[in-house]
């Protein structure tokens, strides 16, 4: 077993996309570990995009690995790590081995969106939602700066107990960058009260044919914000179908839980369950 920095010819050796030479990476440390002259394990360390007050890790391993080069992982610099592992994986064992401590859950959440289940679903959500006088905007309705005016507060407030910005402005500066690149602004739904936005599903993708929803509360104190969500996330079903999805969302978000333990046809996903780890 050897642990040592990425080289370019290990590139076609692991399965994995963000894999890149160690010194490409910039403030951060990008690591393998060799057996027999193949890779068993690779991860990457890097500071997160939004200046969060830990830096963002990635593992990949085999069955048996990983332990040794997470710990180097986790050495490697002064701010703890916080890691997405899939449970029952071999990278989640390595994680697990070191003592890390999970911050947050993401439970199960792919949906076929255009099963029949699920559109019903959504239909009836919306027909509620218009008697109870929410109206939906689609994300094209509304300028760049717009939705990220409607994203930040909540994103802050969702994040401030696990994982606290370290700076406002480079937060919002690499959430524009992300949204100019990769967000579906058709299939970004806005749920307002009497003009007022109360609940957005921003949808990003599709990446591996899958889009990604991402539910806020952007007012988390109106009496109507659950039936302004359920709006909001129906509206999404609708515009994503026939394309499957799969949510990021939070097991202590309350409302998000509610809403995502009602919709028919749930299962797991390539990226659902999943744990945050945070290590150091």
């Amino acid at each position: 077993m050897t642990v040592r920095l990425c080289i370019p010819s290990d590139l076609t050796d692991a399965p994995v996309p963000w894999l890149v030479p160690d010194h490409e990476v910039e403030g951060g440390v990008c690591l393998v570990d060799e057996v027999d002259g193949h890779l068993v394990a690779a991860g990457l360390r890097r500071p997160a995009r939004t200046k969060a007050t830990q830096d963002s890790a990635e593992l990949w391993c085999t069955h048996g690995h990983g332990t040794q080069l997470m710990r180097d992982l986790a050495s490697a610099g002064e701010r703890p790590i916080v890691i997405r592992v899939n449970p029952s994986t071999p990278a989640a064992t390595a994680v697990e081995a070191e003592g890390g401590r999970v911050i947050q859950a993401v439970p199960a959440a792919y949906f076929p969106s255009a099963h029949a289940d699920v559109q019903a679903w959504a239909q009836e959500q919306l027909e509620l939602s218009r008697t109870a006088g929410v109206q939906i905007d689609s994300g094209d309705g509304y300028a760049l700066e717009d939705l990220l005016d409607m994203w930040m507060t909540p994103y802050l407030r969702m994040h401030e107990s696990w994982a606290p910005t370290g700076d406002t402005e480079a937060t919002r500066q690499a959430f524009a960058q992300r949204f100019a690149r990769d967000l579906d602004m058709r299939r970004t739904a806005v749920a307002v009260i009497d003009e007022r936005p109360i609940a957005a599903v921003f949808t990003v993708g599709p990446f591996d044919g899958t889009l990604m929803p991402v539910l806020i509360q952007i007012d988390d104190r109106h009496p109507g914000q659950e039936r302004a969500a359920a709006a909001a996330v129906a509206a999404m079903f609708i515009r994503a179908a026939p394309i499957p999805v799969e949510f990021d969302g939070h097991a202590d978000e309350p409302i998000y839980m509610n809403i995502l333990q009602r919709i028919p046809q749930r299962s797991s996903g390539n990226l659902t369950p999943m744990n945050l780890i945070e290590l150091g």
